[in-house]
């Protein structure tokens, strides 16, 4: 890690700022300095998407000209001139115009302009010689519908008059199907100079799309498409007549239709132009009510949007003090608040704003893992949603979207990762919210999740056809990836089954088999000459490839701590590209493996692009938790600041505000390295959240949460929400120092950094002291069970607990302590020496061990020191 340490102390020895007082809770800032700190200046080659629930826009470029514009109510559509999605962005779908004076009209946000952006609006300037010219989009909160707004400023010496020229085109693409629908009849209403734009098709959910002038009224406008060839992809305008006739589309002549206006105005100088249009989606037959409220009120609805993100972003805390990294929570929290549409009737969390029209569980799934700590009711409904779907059998969705004239759902196979996310993320939920009554709703699709990964257990191994976390590629064969995950959805499950009460007769023999699968994927699968756990092809041959699935081995407790230093090494020296993060796969070779692979062609992509050793944000998030399992927690801060944060982004080759779905990772080319697809990723949001918990405060068993302190040297506290007993804690964490000298809770002193199952109703807050000596009291560390009670007797010199799990579960509790231990007890009977042991420290602390099976419903535990 000597480069990636080496390149963060340089990008950031001016940019770093500690703000060593400032971790208050976000509720001390206004909204208006929250809105402030939010927004992201840039000037440069930059791809961008926004959005709402109901509409969303992609840019390229930094060119104001949308080219994709998404539309969710009522069903999934898109305005997009593309013919090919590698080359999307050379396909503008609205264009403008400027006339000064006695000139010739020239295309305006073909080219770069400067942007203000956050995850829910955009603003793009640009300066030219005699005006400027602000573009800006925002969106309106019920109504379905985004604002373009044109100001235009008179910045030359004389008097001018201005003509602006709008032109977008409304030909739509279909969900999934991506159809062509040109068939359209067209409308006027005087207020706000309105245009409608009918679709008769049900595959586009008979909309009508809608044009509403706010500010200045347009001198003129049509309704008939210019576009007579839309293959012609980057320069449909070129040659368009920008004379308006007023026309419309009868209904007996539906035809190719778009949005077109003329604004005339006569600036002095210093003065402006304002031009404002709502553009929106409807289906009611008389729309006119709607036109006429929007008049009105679409700034309200704009500043009600933005403030219910602002909301969102202020009700979830994670101060660092570090201004890099706490820009980054903020922007997180907005982006989880943004990137969710409308579908069939219910608004739901989607990948990004205007790319995809489809829910995916695993998308959902995988941003929950982080949402669980601070936004238990999110996490619920989604988990609500997903059994919704599933089918008479139990089987959750793998996607659900609009196709043709229907909603569709694609039912997750039994090699299907969902069904691992699904088990994970659910135990995650009980473990926070305590929430038993709703597990057991869940337990059948569980059930049935479990059942149908086992399907393909073979010796204590998964085999799947996929080669690692992503769903393409038919080659069965043994995988570290399903394995390791399978393990911790069993014993996840473990946990659901005990806590309910469900199948015990079967608890002790599903413990049996996941223990060896821990044995038989060191056994099998672990790669002494890489230093790496591998994978096999179904003719027996192993898979040479370094994959990232192999990394959340580390994270899910499938290796010691030997293994997981090597493989941390193994990555840093393989995978890892210190300016942009962490290769998907190496060798990047996919392109020669088609037949071999059964790839539907080229679809892993070019070598360094997409899944073919491209750059993805969960394999940056899963080698930042196997940092931190080696032990190299300051290693890990160095490499989410650079790698995963917006400015880390940023500064990086090619480089942008974005939290990304994907980068490219070919640095011989520089025109393409660090070049990222769609900017605005949910679980990219989700996996630097998730990073964050993991990096300063807490560790997740399937058994309990317990915390993990740390701050850097700079540092002097760390603030944080942590769900748990179904509400949250404010967690602080203060002082210098590698060593934990207490814990309160709500002010008294606490014997353990592991949280109890329950917590009491009063309980509110948790401060955790660092120090550079050990506690003066001794502190439960970690146990593999439920934690019910603990307690120090001082008089006694003794730590009582009390644990529950299921009888015949192995349990292995960790303690420290400022004395040796000089007995144990369980349930009133003294063990015996060979099943605890204690080491000193050089700090003069002892690490206590002890390892034993429980014998009833809650077992009872006294360690009583010297």
């Amino acid at each position: 890690m000597n480069s990636v340490r080496s390149l963060a102390r340089s990008l950031y020895a001016l940019s770093f700022i500690v703000l060593l007082a400032s971790c208050n809770k976000p509720d001390t800032v206004s909204q208006t300095e929250l809105r402030e700190s939010l927004s992201v200046n840039f000037e440069g080659n930059a791809s961008i998407e926004v959005g709402s629930p109901y509409a969303g826009l992609e840019f390229h470029h930094s060119s104001p000209m949308p080219q994709r514009i998404s539309f969710y109510y009522p069903v999934a559509n898109s305005i997009d001139m593309s013919t090919d999605y590698w080359t999307r962005d050379e396909a503008h779908s609205m264009v403008a115009a400027l006339k000064t004076g006695e000139g010739d009209f020239e295309w305006i946000g073909l080219e770069p302009y400067k942007t203000e952006q956050t995850p829910y609006y955009v603003k793009f300037d640009k300066s030219y010689s005699d005006k400027e010219i602000t573009i800006a989009y925002d969106f309106l909160k019920t109504s379905k519908a985004f604002q373009v707004s044109y100001t235009i400023r008179n910045t030359g010496t004389e008097t001018e008059t201005y003509e602006l020229y709008t032109d977008l085109q409304a030909a739509l693409k279909t969900s999934h199907t991506y159809a062509l629908k040109t068939s359209a009849w067209t409308e006027f209403h005087e207020k706000g100079s309105s245009l409608i734009i009918n679709y008769d098709d049900p595959e586009v959910g008979e909309v009508r799309l809608y044009a509403v002038n706010t500010k200045l009224q347009p001198t003129a406008y049509d309704t008939r498409s210019t576009v007579t060839d839309y293959s012609k992809q980057g320069t449909w305008w070129e040659g368009t007549d920008l004379t308006l006739n007023n026309s419309l589309i009868p209904e007996t002549e539906a035809g190719p239709a778009a949005f077109r206006y003329r604004y005339t105005k006569k600036l002095a100088p210093g003065e402006t132009m304002e031009v404002v249009q709502i553009i929106g989606t409807t289906t009611e037959d008389q729309p006119e009510k709607l036109i006429g409220e929007l008049s009105t009120s679409a700034q309200k609805e704009i500043d009600a949007y933005q403030d219910q993100v602002l909301n969102y972003v202020q009700s979830h805390t994670f101060v660092t003090g570090d201004s890099i990294l706490d820009h980054s929570v903020q922007w997180s929290n907005a982006i989880l608040d943004v990137n969710r549409h409308y579908i069939d009737g219910s608004i739901q969390p989607m990948p990004c704003p205007a790319q995809y029209n489809f829910y995916f569980t695993h998308d959902v799934l995988l941003t929950d893992l982080s949402a669980v700590n601070f936004d238990l009711p999110r996490v619920k409904s989604d988990l609500e949603f997903i059994i919704k779907h599933a089918d008479e059998s139990n089987v959750i969705p793998h996607a659900y979207y609009w196709k043709d004239n229907k909603f569709q759902t694609e039912i997750a196979p039994p090699d299907n990762w969902n069904h691992f996310w699904f088990v994970i993320v659910s135990a995650s939920y009980l473990r926070h919210s305590g929430d038993t009554e709703f597990l057991k709703e869940l337990y059948p699709y569980l059930q049935k999740s479990v059942h149908d990964f086992s399907l393909n257990k073979k010796d204590g191994i998964i085999y799947s056809f996929r080669p690692d976390w992503w769903d393409i590629a038919r080659n069965f064969g043994p995988r570290s990836y399903t394995t390791i995950l399978a393990s911790k959805a069993l014993r996840d499950f473990q946990y659901i089954s005990s806590t309910l009460g469900r199948n015990s007769e079967k608890l002790v023999q599903r413990e049996k088999e996941i223990e060896q699968m821990y044995t038989d994927l060191n056994a099998k699968l672990w790669d002494e000459d890489q230093k790496y756990l591998t994978n096999f092809f179904e003719d027996g041959s192993q898979d040479e490839h370094y994959y990232i699935g192999s990394l959340l081995g580390s994270h899910y407790g499938m290796l010691d701590s030997e293994r997981i230093a090597e493989l941390t090494r193994t990555a840093e020296n393989v995978l890892v590209d210190p300016k942009i993060g962490v290769y998907t796969v190496y060798p990047m070779d996919f392109q020669n493996l088609i037949e071999y692979l059964k790839l539907s062609g080229n679809e892993a992509g070019d070598p360094n692009y997409y899944i073919n050793g491209g750059i993805w944000p969960h394999g940056n998030a899963w080698y930042l938790l196997s940092m931190i399992e080696s032990g190299d927690k300051k290693g890990a801060y160095e490499f989410i600041r650079d790698i995963m944060t917006v400015k880390g982004v940023m500064n990086s080759p090619n480089g942008y505000p974005a939290m990304y779905e994907y980068r490219v990772s070919k640095k011989e080319d520089p025109q393409v390295y660090g070049k990222i697809d769609k900017p605005q990723f949910t679980w990219a949001a989700g996996w630097y959240l998730y990073g964050l918990y993991n990096l300063f405060g807490i560790k997740e068993t399937e058994w309990n949460i317990r915390f993990t302190p740390f701050l850097f040297p700079e540092q002097k506290e760390v603030r944080f929400d942590l769900t748990h007993s179904g509400r949250k804690l404010d967690v602080l964490i203060q002082g210098e120092g590698e060593h934990v000298g207490g814990i309160r809770l709500n002010g008294k002193e606490y014997y353990s950094l592991v949280l109890p199952d329950q917590l009491p109703n009063e309980i509110t807050k948790v401060d955790i002291s660092l120090t550079g000596k050990p506690a003066a009291r001794p502190l439960l560390r970690s146990v593999s069970a439920k934690l019910n009670s603990v307690q120090y007797h001082a008089s006694e010199k003794s730590l009582e607990f009390a644990l529950s799990g299921f009888s015949g579960h192995k349990i292995h509790t960790v303690l420290s302590g400022p004395s040796r231990p000089v007995s144990v007890s369980q349930n009133g009977t003294e063990l015996d020496g060979s099943l605890w042991s204690y080491q000193e420290n050089e700090s003069d602390s002892y690490t206590f061990e002890l390892n034993t099976i429980q014998r009833a419903d809650e077992d009872n535990f006294i360690i009583r020191f010297e």
